[in-house]
């Protein structure tokens, strides 16, 4: 297994480092080439301009041969023309390649000197054309010419060099990307030994992780991983045994008055009573599953939101009438301060749905003739809501679990006043879903405090 695991790699990596090395090197020997290839052209045509220059000078038959003298030494070679394309002089004979060159380009009316032919890959010459301007009128052409079997060598030299340096260079890569997956493949294994346990349902895993490098932040998070499903595992028991136990308790309820209310002898005034209480825990029993299904879709990314422009202080009041009854049944006085057009960030049926959340859970644990506390400040970016209750608070220690699912501070009192342990659970997905905070802090009675965002992002 760890000869094949380390073939594996050594194999990947080989390949890698040889598409990388080959793309490499073919753009380093093209630029290298095209710029040499340039160079050769550049410095023909150069030089027909310096002859041409001179020949601005002094046009005559004594220059002319003059220049013809001074290339027939050299490779290349140059020839002179009047402006109709008579030949006037030549460092060398002409051949047909030539000519035809020589009738095509002519008569040119262009007034600066070109290159006329640079396939040097199929011609036999590469060329150029630098007309002879005398005082504004045209009186000839030079042109010069050059063998292509120059840059042939020249890039065939290139291509030599660039294969040995390329040969060279594999060997060496191939050596060191084998011997490095062998070293890479030891804690490799290791960490697919302990991941196999992970799989098996064993969540206590030990890895070195020590190491500084992507190794280390590999086994560091396997070890994560590790704690995670450790810390999943227990949680889900928990919630499980919560789950059960919270839905037990309505269902007893139910069954028990059921049974009362089914009995014969049980008047009409007590049959009426227990048919109350079977509606009202039908009624809880009802929302605690919706709000179970709720944090499921949450958890599972399908619960969607639609985003908007609103104006917050028109949201809070019609949340706030909804809850209307309650705080009458309950004799709580409710106090908005609100700036008036105000726009914020977000779903407006969510939006409802967290205040109404959160007002629920004011009124359960505000005592009668209380206040519950609206306050919404603008900042820079975003949009401040505070919501204060004049209940009794809740222990320091228990403020970062408030939000935390099934999470009650006093669970026999919560039971009896008919809360579920969901409601702020869900507050925090959807305002963490519209990219924005909240928290919860004592202040004379509990304050939740939310930060939504002025302008979208989503």
């Amino acid at each position: 297994m760890r000869k094949r695991i380390s073939l594996k790699i050594g194999i990947l990596f080989f390949i890698l480092m040889i598409l990388i090395e080959l793309s490499l090197f073919f753009v380093l020997y093209t630029n290298i080439s095209n710029h040499q290839i340039d160079e050769v052209l550049d410095g023909l045509l150069a030089r027909g301009s310096g002859h041409r220059d001179v020949l601005e000078k002094k046009f005559d038959q004594t220059t002319m041969e003059h220049v013809a003298l001074m290339e027939s030494e050299a490779v290349t070679d140059v020839v002179i023309t009047d402006e109709r394309g008579k030949i006037l002089a030549s460092s060398s004979g002409l051949d047909d390649y030539k000519e035809k060159l020589i009738r095509n380009y002519g008569q040119t009316q262009k007034e600066e000197g070109r290159i006329i032919e640079r396939e040097w890959k199929t011609a036999p010459y590469v060329a150029t054309l630098s007309p002879i301007e005398i005082e504004g009128e045209r009186k000839g052409y030079v042109y010069m010419f050059s063998p292509s079997t120059i840059i042939r060598d020249l890039t065939s030299y290139l291509s030599n060099q660039f294969v040995f340096i390329m040969a060279l260079t594999l060997i060496i890569t191939l050596v060191v990307v084998f011997t490095l997956s062998k070293l890479i493949t030891k804690p490799l294994i290791r960490m697919k030994e302990e991941t196999e346990k992970l799989s098996r349902g064993e969540t206590t895993v030990e890895l070195n992780d020590h190491y500084n490098d992507e190794l280390g932040v590999l086994a560091r998070s396997i070890n994560k991983l590790s704690d995670d499903l450790e810390r999943m595992k227990q949680e889900r028991n928990d919630f499980l045994s919560s789950i059960s136990h919270e839905l037990r308790t309505p269902l007893t309820y139910l069954k028990g008055y059921a049974d009362i209310a089914s009995r014969e002898q049980t008047d009409e005034v007590n049959k009426q009573k227990y048919l109350k209480i079977i509606k009202e825990e039908s009624e809880n029993l009802t929302s605690m599953v919706q709000q179970l299904f709720q944090l499921a879709k949450m958890d599972e990314n399908a619960f969607t939101i639609q985003p908007e422009q609103c104006d917050i202080k028109s949201l809070l009041i019609q949340a706030e009438e909804s809850m209307y009854p309650l705080f009458t049944k309950n004799e709580i006085e409710v106090t908005n301060t609100c700036p008036s057009e105000l726009n914020f960030y977000a779903d407006p049926v969510r939006f409802k749905q967290v205040i109404v959340n959160i007002l629920e859970n004011a009124i359960l644990y505000s005592g009668p003739h209380s206040n519950v506390h609206v306050a919404v400040s603008n900042q820079a970016a975003e949009v401040e809501i505070k919501i204060k209750d004049d209940g009794p608070g809740v222990p320091e220690d228990a403020l970062p679990h408030l939000f935390d699912r099934l999470y009650r501070v006093e669970k026999s009192r919560a039971r009896e006043l008919g809360g579920s342990g969901l409601g702020l659970s869900i507050v925090k997905e959807i305002v963490e879903m519209h990219g924005g905070s909240v928290k919860a802090k004592n202040e004379r009675g509990l304050a939740i405090i939310m930060k939504w965002p002025k302008e979208g992002d989503l």
